[in-house]
Parts: structure tokens; C-alpha cells; sequence
């Protein structure tokens, strides 16, 4: 293969893409046979000339979804900064696995950094330890991985089957994110000892019944061991009482996790830190850069102040010393024994460099700049009769919904409607914005995470959303 003529070929498709990517809309969200329809994806047993495998490329680009684009208001993230991208590039360029110093030495000093970094904003100077994770959800289950282990060494060595006397139970919000039941799935802990703790109309956590749990889990005979406060809610965007939590889980002697995914970068911003309140006493916390800040998928760190406690979690007993893990200088620096992969992608080049480019003062601009936008459109929202805004956002989620649904459908058919209204809107390549059902409620979730979203973006969508559903399509 010949790198240079490749990128020959790419390079003015990837400018073109780049040049006309805010013209160009998010595209359209095709079902899986209508996009089997557009080429063969059968891998064959003879190769192609380049190029036919450029083409591949322009149909594969051209075909996914633009989702820097303001208009994607899907998920927890939109956009992208530039140099994390040229970052991404950078990473596949140098081709660095995070197993060892000797093999990622910059790389290597550079995710140090961040962490140590990152772990200031929390209040964690003089005692810390992290990784870059897979995403918050494998995050969450270092979490849950790492308490183990720290409190119940005995299992790490043992296994759960020769301590049969002994159920662990954890408790989590009941808004918490799905992964905390997909993390005690791998632990092997048992769905049921995964405790859900009511909530506030607004999706907070209520300390009282997170207390009467605990109690109720003790007097069952099982031993708690882990809480986990949500600093950002998936649907809502709430954040639990972390300050009171932690008080609670340092009285129960339980380990303390934040699930900081999603609202983790609020600390970056003095204005909006607050909700966080109490950070620093936590034991442990996942953190997604790439939501707010545009840092690109994946860019997740898993952040603790205990020092040295993840390759006392992670590590077994010295596998992998004798041809990988050698013991020297450089050796101390590591990252391999501290993470539950190997081979790792070098993600921390894009997170810093787009904070190299912006700096604590620009994070921290874009973080209020985020917010500023979920404002705008909450008061668009109620200034509009024919919408409903459904609760005042404390973060970047826009809840709101058709005012009269009646005058759209019948109140038993509410649910489908919007699923058709939402593929309606996707299928047109305009907007992609999701839903959600709560305590048999549905309606809309805007997600700001986009610097661009301003008012003239959300007054298209609202324009859009009303086309939509009274088109006879519908």
C-alpha cells in the first residue's frame, strides 16, 4: 500500500466535505433495507484498485449522518472541535497503543496530563489517579469494579463462590443511566442486589428514601456497598444532591461514584460548578469531554483521588511482565496495568489539543455558551402556542411537547404519533432530535450540546416539527 497516493486521493474529498459541511444538512435517516439498497457492503474474495475503494469511501461519507452539524440534536453530543479531529488523525498516524510507555512515551505523558488536569477542576490535587475509558458506561464499571476490590479484596482473589454468605448491594438513582445494571451483569453481582432510589418530580435524587434503602438492604442481611449520584440525567438533565450523598455513603461506609458523563463538564464553568457541589468528596467519577466539548467519540476518563488504586484493581498477579510490562524507569509510567484493555486507541491527543487551542477561559466559554443556548430555547418554547415546555432545564436538556396532541391524534395513539413525527423528521434530513416517555408521558428531548444551536436554529425546528405533524404523511 502506498500511504501517500491514498491520501492523495482522500484529501480533496474530506476538504469538499469540511467546506460545505454546515450547507449540506445532517442527512437522511434511512431504514437498513432501503440502505442496503445504495452499494454492496460483501466483502469479496479478490481486492479492488484504489480507485474503487475510493468510492467506497465517498459513498460511506456521504451516506453517514453529518452529525457536526447544529441540526443534530440527537444525543448527548453535536459537533466537533477542529483539532480534535486533526487529532483523531494524528492518533491513527502514529498508530500508538496506551499499553506502555516505551511504545507511547508523548502520548502517554499526554493523557497523564489531562488527567491530573481534569482532577483539578474536581478538587483532587495532591491525591489522584485516572485512565481514558471506552465511554461512561465502562467507566461506571470501573466504578463498580474498583469498589469491589477495594473493599472486598477477597473476591478479587476468591470469586463470589466462596463467599455465598455475602450479597453486595449497590444503589442508584432510578433515572441513573442503563449501565450500572450492565456493569453488575459483567461483575456477576445480580440484577436484584442493584437497588433504584426514588426520585423528585424533576428526576433528583431523594436522600430520605436512598437512607430507608440502605436500612431496608441491611435488615435483609446483605451488605451495601457502593452509591452512585448521576451529575446529569439522560432524559432531564438533573443532578443528584452529591454533597448529601457523599455524607451518606461515608456514614454507610459504602464507595461513592459520580456518573459525571454527561454533566461532568459543568465544572469547567464558575457560574454553573454549583450543581456539582461536593464533588471532591466523591471516591471516584466518569467523565465524557466529547459531550459538551466537542472532543470527538470516544474521550472518556474514568477519574479517582485514591493514588495507585486502579492497577491495585486491575492488576492480577504480574501477568504480562515477563514480555510486555517490563520493570525500569519508564516502565513506572505505564498506563497498560491501570486499564482493562491492552491495545488502546490513543485518545488523549484530540482532548488536548483542542484544550491547548482553547484554554481553561475558552472551555469554560463554550460550557456557558451551551447553556445560554438550552435558555434560549426553553424560552422560545414557552413563548409558542402550540408548544408545552414540560420542566425549566437546570442543564442542557430542552423537554417540551405538542401543547393540543389531541388535535394530532387520539390520546391512546399519543406514543406512535411521535415515533412517526420523529422518523418524519429524520427521514427529511432537516433535524434529528429524540424523544422520551416518563411516567407515561412522551415528548421531544432537545439536546444543546452544539455552540451553533442559536434561536434561528431552534425557531426551524419548532417550524419543522409543526410541518411535520400536520402532513398527511403523518
Amino acid at each position: 500500500m502506498n500511504h501517500d497516493k491514498v491520501f492523495q486521493l482522500i484529501n480533496p474529498i474530506i476538504e469538499g466535505y469540511l467546506k460545505n459541511l454546515d450547507s449540506k444538512g445532517i442527512g437522511k435517516s434511512l431504514d437498513p433495507k432501503e440502505l442496503r439498497k445504495y452499494f454492496s457492503y460483501s466483502l469479496k474474495e479478490s481486492g479492488q484498485d484504489d480507485l474503487a475503494t475510493l468510492e467506497d469511501f465517498k459513498l460511506v461519507l456521504n451516506s453517514s449522518l453529518n452529525t457536526l452539524h447544529p441540526h443534530f440534536m440527537n444525543q448527548l453530543f453535536s459537533g466537533l472541535n477542529p483539532w480534535s479531529m486533526s487529532g483523531d488523525m494524528l492518533a491513527s498516524l502514529t498508530n500508538s497503543t496506551m499499553a506502555t510507555y516505551e511504545a507511547s512515551p508523548v502520548a502517554t505523558i499526554i493523557e497523564r496530563e489531562l488527567i491530573r488536569h481534569l482532577c483539578r477542576f474536581i478538587g483532587w490535587e495532591d491525591s489522584f489517579d485516572g485512565i481514558m475509558v471506552t465511554g461512561g458506561s465502562n467507566g461506571n464499571l470501573v466504578g463498580l469494579l474498583m469498589a469491589r476490590n477495594k473493599l472486598f479484596p477477597e473476591i478479587k482473589e476468591n470469586g463470589p463462590s466462596k463467599n455465598n454468605t455475602l450479597t453486595l448491594t449497590a444503589f442508584v438513582s432510578k433515572e441513573s443511566h442503563y449501565s450500572f445494571e450492565k456493569a453488575f451483569n459483567l461483575l456477576g453481582l445480580g440484577l436484584k442486589n442493584l437497588i433504584n432510589v426514588e426520585t423528585d418530580q424533576n428526576g433528583k435524587l431523594l436522600t430520605q428514601d436512598l437512607k430507608d434503602q440502605i436500612q431496608k438492604s441491611r435488615k435483609r442481611g446483605e451488605t451495601p456497598f457502593f452509591i452512585a449520584a448521576t451529575a446529569g440525567t439522560t432524559v432531564l438533565g438533573e443532578f443528584d444532591p452529591i454533597e448529601e450523598m457523599a455524607a451518606i455513603a461515608k456514614q454507610e461506609k459504602c464507595w461513592f461514584h459520580v456518573d459525571g458523563a454527561w454533566g461532568g463538564s459543568v465544572l469547567l464553568s464558575k457560574k454553573y460548578r454549583p450543581l456539582m457541589k461536593g464533588i471532591h468528596l466523591a471516591d471516584s467519577m466518569s467523565w465524557d469531554t466529547h459531550k459538551m466539548l466537542g472532543t470527538g467519540l470516544v474521550s472518556s476518563f474514568f477519574l479517582t483521588p485514591h493514588q495507585h488504586a486502579l492497577r491495585h484493581s486491575h492488576a492480577g498477579r504480574g501477568g504480562g511482565s515477563d514480555y510486555i510490562f517490563h520493570e525500569s524507569e519508564a516502565g513506572a509510567w505505564d498506563l497498560g496495568p491501570s486499564s482493562l484493555q491492552c491495545g488502546r486507541h490513543n485518545d488523549a491527543v484530540k482532548v488536548w489539543l483542542a484544550w491547548r487551542s482553547l484554554g481553561d477561559q475558552g472551555m469554560e466559554k463554550l460550557v456557558d455558551l451551551l447553556f445560554h443556548n438550552a435558555r434560549t430555547a426553553a424560552n422560545i418554547i414557552k413563548q409558542r402556542e402550540e408548544f408545552e415546555l414540560l420542566w425549566d432545564p437546570c442543564f442542557l436538556n430542552v423537554c417540551f411537547s405538542l401543547r393540543n396532541i389531541e388535535e394530532y391524534c387520539k390520546p391512546e395513539e399519543t406514543l406512535k404519533f411521535y415515533q412517526q413525527l420523529r422518523q418524519s423528521l429524520m427521514a427529511s434530513g432537516k433535524f434529528m432530535i429524540n424523544m422520551a416517555t416518563r411516567e407515561g408521558v412522551t415528548f421531544f428531548r432537545l439536546i444543546t450540546a452544539h455552540e451553533k444551536q442559536d434561536a434561528n436554529i431552534i425557531n426551524d425546528l419548532l417550524k419543522e416539527i409543526l410541518t411535520s405533524a400536520n402532513s398527511k404523511y403523518i
